[in-house]
């Protein structure tokens, strides 16, 4: 059961945008309302905001079933662009004549983190990737759109960290860079090791892929190693050693 799935969109959830949460705009807290608004001031003219996101290999699945390259050329933002045409195709059908905007993918640098929380899949994992009990780690924020929908707002899912119940804290163990030993996550440690001519993170995350919560969504190998080689590219092109 996926309790993050809250529209009944066959075209979104087929293809594996299957985290959906809808949020009216004035109800949102005082502070939400305010970082909201701060980011994008044309939220005032909006009634409800979306956050979209995908869990699982369904999403990844689709993206290759539809013949996207998924080369990583500089520039080149093949999940972003699958993800938005797949949005845009569900207000063209679902919702035609509602005026919307995108927001992410796009310029306006909004949490996604603190959307994340604020519907209830994002807790904060020792690895720096947000971890919840359904989905594990293998989780992403697709999509944030501001909308004159009319749809039922959703409600929070309201679960622990997995990771509060984690007695051998693998992942802390695992990370061959150290860069969790003492609880915090220490980025230099990180980047400096995954530059590294013999380092085991240049296209995945050690730490990330040994944590054992909701292994069955998994992401598969191509995809991690798309993910992590990607990052990589923005580190070599960031720091140099």
């Amino acid at each position: 059961m996926n309790p993050y799935q809250t529209l009944s969109s066959s075209l979104l959830n087929d293809a594996g945008l299957n985290c959906q949460a809808v949020f009216d705009i004035a109800d949102l807290s005082i502070d939400a309302q305010a970082m909201l608004i701060e980011r994008c001031p044309q939220a005032l003219n909006y009634r409800q905001m979306i956050l979209i996101g995908h869990g699982g290999q369904q999403f990844w699945q689709s993206l290759l079933a539809a013949g996207t390259d998924i080369s990583t050329e500089a520039g080149n933002h093949p999940i972003d662009d699958f993800a938005v045409s797949l949005v845009r195709q569900f207000f063209d059908l679902e919702h035609a004549g509602t005026a919307y905007e995108i927001i992410y993918p796009g310029a306006y640098t909004v949490s996604l983190q603190e959307l994340g929380k604020l519907a209830g899949w994002h807790h904060d994992s020792p690895f720096m990737v947000g971890i919840n009990t359904t989905f594990g780690s293998w989780f992403a924020y697709r999509a944030m759109i501001l909308a004159n929908t009319h749809l039922p707002p959703t409600t929070p899912v309201e679960t622990a960290s997995p990771c509060h119940d984690c007695g051998t804290k693998i992942c802390i163990q695992s990370c061959p860079a150290q860069a969790l030993d003492d609880g915090e996550f220490h980025l230099l440690k990180c980047v400096y090791y995954r530059q590294q001519e013999d380092s085991r993170c240049k296209d995945t995350c050690v730490a990330r892929v040994s944590c054992p919560v909701a292994g069955e969504h998994r992401y598969s190998e191509q995809q991690i190693n798309y993910h992590y080689s990607r990052s990589m590219r923005v580190i070599a092109g960031m720091v140099k050693l």
